[in-house]
């Protein structure tokens, strides 16, 4: 299966060109009855990946059967997808690519320059999967932006936008007028939509939107953000927030998918999410939690501000971008008492070099770098006196728990369970 995995790694660059036009042809080709289970739909600036564990964690407790694809992965690929919790072995995952190559090699014969990208694949793998499992209801999380995404070729019983704020600007747009109407392109005529809690400007693009399209319109916006909010398992008030929106879409398509309330609220205790603010050893503590973009690093103050003051605070940093990187250090240079940085290996990671470069000149503690493959080694040097953040891309987390979980260390058991 190398072969395979190699070619399904080859395509990474593919998906440049942004578009749907390139899923249609592949739609096409699987047949579009592959399509045949209902859908939620998930876009949003932060908080799509959480909104969609907690809807899958609703409905599977109150006896559907659920599929669930969310982007990206941790440390197996089969992550990204999966069926009542359970994530699709690699095995699988690639024999279903080798039934989709040829498919993909006839799209760019015959159309040049159209062979389906990467992301494309997968997206069609999930399709493939839930279709041939016969999940009741399918919880799909947008890869980026929503109108050009991939997912965006299906027709959803409700349509979900968590949050609106700057990110991928140089894709989606430089202001959040042009980011949310590039998230309302998963609106579908008729079909129902509902928002978190975003800015004014976003609200109006998508009302005008959900107008357009005859889509009754829903939005948590102008509610309390603080108050009376769910109970979930996923620390800090965001998820709370993100608990309250999943609770509302349930709510919406009640008619359809019956739930629970008291089913429901216990659900949100239970998510399994990984790398959210999540501590995974005492003493130390050591916390994970992905971060990368400006309304990530205005969480993560939150949550830094509410650390233990008697305890220094050590934080391992890697980025993929450069813009993202200097927001998210602009917080943690206000805590960090010793810092180390790691490059993940992703073709837009911020390099040390770029890295040291924005360690201001207030910031008195250690500045480090570090190889991820040399983590193991760092680990000891953490004192129980201490708490070590690990933060920044998903990747550099991914990267970090792939190295640790299978090595005889005091932290590798309590990884390999996670995984």
């Amino acid at each position: 299966m190398k072969r395979t995995l190699d070619y399904l790694y080859s395509l990474r660059n593919q998906g440049s060109n942004y578009g749907i036009e390139r899923m249609e042809l592949l739609l096409d080709q699987m047949g579009r009855e592959v399509l045949s289970f209902p859908v939620i739909h998930v876009a949003g600036t932060n908080g799509k990946g959480s909104t969609c564990a907690m809807l899958d964690s609703i409905y599977r407790s109150n006896g559907y059967k659920v599929g669930l694809f969310s982007s990206p992965h941790l440390v197996e690929l089969g992550e990204r997808i999966r069926v009542n919790g359970e994530i699709l072995s690699e095995l699988e995952l690639l024999q279903y690519v080798e039934k989709l190559r040829p498919l993909a090699e006839g799209i760019e014969k015959k159309h040049p320059g159209m062979h389906p990208s990467f992301f494309e694949l997968i997206t069609a793998v999930s399709f493939y999967v839930f279709n041939r499992h016969k999940v009741d209801i399918a919880v799909l999380e947008t890869g980026l932006g929503g109108r050009l995404d991939s997912t965006n070729v299906v027709r959803p019983e409700v349509s979900v936008i968590t949050t609106i704020s700057l990110d991928h600007c140089h894709i989606l747009g430089d202001t959040v007028e042009k980011i949310a109407s590039e998230k309302a392109g998963i609106i579908k005529e008729g079909c129902p939509v509902i928002t978190g809690w975003i800015p004014k400007a976003a609200e109006e693009v998508i009302q005008k939107v959900a107008r357009e399209k005859k889509s009754p319109y829903f939005t948590l916006a102008g509610q309390p953000s603080s108050k009376n909010l769910p109970q979930t398992n996923l620390p800090g008030i965001h998820q709370e927030r993100n608990a309250a929106l999943a609770l509302k879409t349930a709510k919406l398509i009640q008619e359809r998918f019956s739930v629970k309330e008291e089913i429901s609220r216990k659900a949100l205790g239970e998510v399994n999410l990984h790398g959210r603010w999540e501590t995974i050893n005492y003493k130390p503590q050591i916390i994970l939690d992905a971060c990368h973009n400006q309304e990530g690093a205005q969480i993560l103050e939150q949550q830094l501000s509410g650390l233990p003051k008697n305890k220094d605070l050590v934080v391992w940093f890697g980025s993929l971008a450069e813009e993202r990187a200097a927001e998210i250090l602009s917080v943690i240079f206000k805590f960090a008492k010793e810092i180390r940085f790691f490059v993940p290996k992703q073709p837009r990671a911020c390099q040390h070099e770029t890295l040291c470069s924005m360690v201001p000149q207030f910031f008195k503690g250690k500045v480090l770098v570090g190889k991820i493959k040399e983590v193991n080694s760092y680990l000891p040097e953490i004192g129980k006196d201490q708490i070590l953040l690990v933060t920044g891309s998903i990747y550099l987390l991914g990267e970090m728990m792939e190295i640790v979980k299978n090595q005889n260390n005091r932290f590798g058991a309590r990884l390999q369970d996670l995984i």
